[in-house]
């Protein structure tokens, strides 16, 4: 018998981001956990979603508990195609979404992505989301590289693990767009959004943006939920 782990032909080294935004069905975080581990997170699901080239699933959420945003990593399309297709994964969004955007991403490069490593006892609790449409993604690469040389240092010392630059891969017979969204790992919420308020380097963004920014902030989800 193999070793091996069950992964798709397609498989490859490189991982796309998922993100799926959603308000929540359940009254709160802590139901909305409990109905979340319940249907994606059981052990069956996670199984299926990890032979299908799942690499990591983790969940944030809103200030106010309205909202989560998910977090996966794939490094296959085809399989990440096939789990979300199957109706019981719709089903399981189903009861717990009211609405919800699930997006692929491709990662990029020359676009000015960083990963740093957390202090020891520290961990990620934040996560900061841009999504923009720009003029072009040449344009884009040379202004966000240019973005990360001017705010790297400063923004280590309020605390950033890890800066991230992926553009939209297109829903099936849907035309290439120019968006672009940029994600950002804190280790502390308050630092991160006093960062922000900041505004450091935007003004090096701004000529490349093809309309205005949609920008959120997200903390680490409290409770008991199924990661891997």
């Amino acid at each position: 018998m193999s070793d091996q782990p069950i992964q798709p032909p397609d498989a490859g080294s490189t991982a796309y981001l998922f993100t799926l935004r959603g308000a929540l069905k359940p009254a709160s975080l802590d139901a909305s956990a409990k109905l979340h581990n319940s249907t994606a997170g059981t052990p069956s699901a996670i199984a299926a979603a990890c032979s299908l080239g799942d690499l990591s699933h983790n969940v944030f959420s809103a200030a106010d508990g309205s909202e989560i945003l998910i977090i996966d990593f794939w490094n296959s399309l085809t399989g990440l195609g096939q789990f979300f297709s199957n109706p019981d994964v719709q089903g399981g969004a189903d009861m717990l979404f009211s609405e919800r955007d699930a997006t692929v991403w491709a990662p990029t490069t020359a676009y000015g992505d960083f990963h740093l490593l957390a202090p020891s006892e520290t961990a990620v609790s934040a996560v900061g989301v841009m999504r923009v449409n720009v003029t072009s993604f040449d344009a884009a690469a040379a202004a966000f590289d240019r973005y990360a040389a001017a705010t790297m240092n400063e923004a280590r010392l309020n605390g950033i693990v890890s800066h991230t630059t992926w553009t939209r891969v297109p829903n099936p017979g849907e035309p290439q767009t120019t968006e672009v969204v940029g994600l950002d790992f804190w280790l502390d919420a308050k630092d991160m959004a006093a960062y922000y308020d900041r505004g450091l380097g935007f003004d090096v963004l701004g000529p490349v943006f093809a309309g205005p920014p949609a920008t959120s902030i997200w903390n680490v989800a409290p409770g008991e939920w199924s990661e891997w």
